[in-house]
């Protein structure tokens, strides 16, 4: 389940299959399905030494441990095999923190049902026009009073003055 030094020098990866390593659980899974490291490689965009020094578990070769995470799980994928227990089995045997993962919190379901956005909306137009409506009134009241007058007689706010020379002022008191 750890590191240590294996026959020919190399760090293995323990995994919890037995006693194959990890790179050898890949390298199986990669056999069983007839593909060729330089298929794997192409297909995870990496380097061919980069694929045979993960199946000969030599962390010698590898990059930072967050980089050959990411490489093991799209390695995983591609041939069938678990990618959380591949990751987490790498963290163990590289003395690494195991990934983060993202775990789905349930919401709870609230008593009080908020009403939709359409009817908030039509809720809000219907005050809008309600309120235009109150107070358009007065000017539609006075035209519809103004429609039924004849044209001859005064509008409103205006003063009809006779001309200056027919105009008759009230005249003086006598004392």
């Amino acid at each position: 389940m750890s590191a240590g030094p294996d026959d020919d020098g190399s760090d293995k990866m323990a995994g919890h299959h037995g006693n194959m390593s990890i790179g050898e659980r890949l390298s199986a899974a990669r056999k069983a399905r007839t593909l060729t490291t330089e298929t794997v490689a192409e297909e995870l965009k990496l380097d061919v030494n980069m694929i045979e020094a993960i199946e000969r578990d030599d962390k010698a070769v590898l990059p930072a441990a967050i980089f050959v995470q990411g490489y093991l799980r799209r390695y995983a994928r591609l041939v069938g095999l678990p990618e959380d227990e591949l990751v987490r089995d790498y963290a163990d045997s590289a003395g690494e923190l195991p990934p983060l993962s993202v775990v789905a919190i349930k919401q709870r379901k609230s008593s009080v049902t908020l009403p939709s956005a359409k009817l908030i909306r039509n809720i809000i137009l219907l005050l809008l026009a309600i309120i235009m409506l109150w107070l358009a009134y007065p000017f539609a009241e006075h035209f519809i009073v103004s429609r039924g007058q004849v044209e001859s007689e005064q509008a409103s706010g205006r003063l009809d003055l006779p001309p200056a020379n027919q105009l008759k002022l009230p005249r003086e008191t006598e004392r």
